[in-house]
C-alpha cells in the first residue's frame, strides 16, 4: 500500500509540476488547465500518464452527482476521460474542472449494468489487492477522495492528507475486512469522519 501511495504521489507532482522538495503536496484542483493535462496525458513518460489518470479519477469523484451517489461505470468513465483528454487538447485555456463538467457528473453517459456501488465494495478486497493491481486500487482510492471533496466543496488535492487517510484505512481495513471501503473512506476521508 505504502508503494502505491508513493506512485500516485509522484503522478499527481508530475501532473503539476510542483516540486519534489516542496513541503506540502497539494494543489487546487480548480487551477489545472487543460494544457497542463494534455502535456501530461500525451508525454511518453508513463508516470506523468498515470498522473494525468489520477487527476481524471479525482475529478470523476469530485463531478459525482447526489443522483449518481457512489455508483460508478468504469467503462463509461473512461469514455469520459477520453472524451475530457480530446476536448482539453483542443481547448488548452479551460480549465480541467470546467472540462471534465461537460463529461462528467450530470452530464455523464447512463450507467450500464456493469456498474458497480462502492458503498457495497468490502475492505477486504484491499487487504487482499495483488501488488499487480494496485493501480485498480488506486484510482478507486483517488475517486472516493475526489468524492469526499466535493462533499465538503473543497477543490483541494492534498496528497499528505490522502496518503495519511489510506494508511488509517489500510489499519482499518486489515482489522474490519467485512466493513465497507465507503464507510472506511467516510471514517478517514471525510468532513465528517472522525478520523480515529
Amino acid at each position: 500500500m505504502r508503494l502505491l501511495l508513493r506512485a500516485i504521489a509522484a503522478a499527481l507532482l508530475l501532473v503539476t509540476g510542483a516540486s519534489a522538495a516542496s513541503a506540502e503536496m497539494t494543489i487546487d484542483a480548480s487551477t489545472l488547465s487543460c494544457k497542463d493535462l494534455t502535456e501530461k496525458n500525451q508525454s511518453t513518460d508513463k508516470t506523468a500518464q498515470y498522473g494525468a489518470s489520477v487527476i481524471l479519477y479525482w475529478m470523476a469523484g469530485y463531478q459525482a452527482t447526489e443522483e449518481q451517489g457512489t455508483v460508478v461505470d468504469f467503462d463509461n468513465m473512461l469514455k469520459a476521460f477520453n472524451q475530457t483528454t480530446e476536448y482539453c487538447s483542443k481547448n488548452p485555456t479551460i480549465g480541467v474542472m470546467t472540462a471534465t463538467d461537460k463529461f462528467m457528473g450530470e452530464n455523464a453517459e447512463k450507467d450500464t449494468p456493469k456498474a458497480i456501488d462502492l458503498a457495497i465494495l468490502k475492505c477486504e478486497a484491499v487487504n487482499s489487492t495483488k501488488e499487480n493491481e494496485t493501480d485498480g486500487l488506486g484510482q478507486i482510492l483517488m475517486w472516493l477522495a475526489g468524492y469526499h471533496a466535493s462533499v465538503a466543496k473543497s477543490t483541494i488535492i492534498d496528497m499528505d492528507a490522502f496518503g495519511a487517510s489510506v494508511e488509517k484505512m489500510t489499519t482499518y481495513c486489515a482489522e474490519n475486512p467485512q466493513m465497507g471501503l465507503f464507510t472506511a473512506s467516510e471514517k478517514f476521508m471525510s468532513e465528517e469522519g472522525d478520523g480515529e
